[in-house]
């Protein structure tokens, strides 16, 4: 258990340690990076939305039948 617990902590630090250094070596690639990502987040929130409204509009009570 600790010995896993070390390896992901490693990870970790291993992984700040190299988009520190992409950070300094190649700014504008990371750059590109974080656009491409934020498109893509946008693109995944505004689905969720249009599907979300589709559903809720879809279950509204049509009213009491007699």
């Amino acid at each position: 258990m600790f010995k896993s617990l070390g390896v992901l902590v490693a990870g970790i630090f291993v992984g700040a340690v190299a988009m520190e250094v992409i950070r300094k070596v190649c700014p504008e690639a990371l750059d590109q990076v974080y656009g491409r990502t934020r498109e893509i987040a946008s693109g995944a929130r505004d689905a969720f939305q249009r599907g979300y409204e589709g559903v809720a509009s879809s279950q509204e009570a049509p009213g009491p039948q007699a």
